[in-house]
């Protein structure tokens, strides 16, 4: 009997561990909220299947009053922001990583953007970094309507033509201050390793693809490659950042129904965006279509 108990307890613990975040679309209520807001995962790639799977969000889209996106592109881009990037005249891409390596990445980009390496030869190697992650991703063979284009600025293209107020959830400092938490010696070697698990692992973006087409975010979260980054980076670039952008998602939502896109790699886990809004007294749950 007590064998018997033992087995049944281990698998209803299974049970509640297992498939706790199976969806992009989270509804948050409560906590003295009028309206509800809803949470959606997004991924940084212009895979058209990525833009048509949001379909099914558009209705809580379309009743929000305010979109909120990690950064409002009419004030990211400028050319101090551009100098920031920069890193400086004494150094250069091409001499920090190995040849190989460096090859690698000037095919790839020279054939995803049009530009050779040797235009981005001064920038901050984990910047070139997020590029070639969301690069590798690839692209589908089919597009929408002709284009391809990442979900959140189409989030936001639909937002603006439907004048809704836009929120960026934080601020170009603040994102630089956190992808500049390493040195850049330490940036390059850090490229170097995405550059050569890439050509190892080639599957894994197309397994990465997969799991977000079938909201499974627990899956995704477990093959999370930033993860495996060094401690203090990866509190910077995620930790750090699902516990601001639960503050603010926590405050603004009070003053309007909002409809906000993140990466979907910030929802879920104990220190994720959807727990942590949970832990300030909301009730989130997943929509499921």
């Amino acid at each position: 009997m007590k064998k018997t108990f033992h087995l049944l307890f281990l698998l209803f613990l299974a049970s509640q561990t297992q498939a706790q975040y199976k969806s992009l679309l989270w509804k948050i209520s409560g906590n003295g909220l009028k309206e509800p807001a809803y949470l959606y995962g997004t991924m940084h790639t212009a895979d058209a299947r990525v833009v048509t799977l949001s379909e099914t969000a558009k209705p809580y889209f379309n009743t929000a009053k305010a979109y909120a996106m990690k950064l409002d592109p009419a004030g990211a881009m400028d050319m101090g922001l551009l100098s920031r990037l920069m890193m400086g005249k004494d150094y250069s891409l091409k001499k920090m990583l190995p040849a190989k390596e460096y090859a690698f990445l000037d095919s790839i980009v020279t054939k995803q953007v049009g530009f050779s390496m040797s235009l981005f030869d001064n920038v901050a190697p984990v910047f070139v970094m997020t590029i070639f992650e969301s690069m590798s991703l690839g692209l589908s063979d089919s597009s929408l309507n002709g284009n391809t284009q990442v979900l959140d600025l189409y989030f936001y293209d639909q937002a603006k033509k439907a004048k809704k107020k836009i929120i960026g959830i934080e601020t170009v400092d603040e994102q630089l201050d956190a992808l500049n938490t390493l040195s850049y010696k330490e940036q390059a070697d850090l490229l170097v390793e995405e550059m050569k698990a890439n050509e190892d692992n080639k599957q894994d973006g197309k397994d990465v693809l997969n799991y977000y087409l079938n909201q499974n975010l627990d899956s995704l979260s477990a093959n999370d490659n930033d993860a495996k980054m060094p401690e203090k980076f990866y509190k910077a670039m995620v930790l750090d950042r699902n516990t601001r952008m639960a503050d603010r998602i926590s405050k603004f939502i009070k003053d309007q129904a909002t409809f906000i896109a993140i990466g979907a790699l910030h929802l879920p886990g104990n220190k994720g965006v959807i727990e942590l809004l949970r832990k300030k007294g909301f009730t989130v749950e997943a929509v499921k279509k």
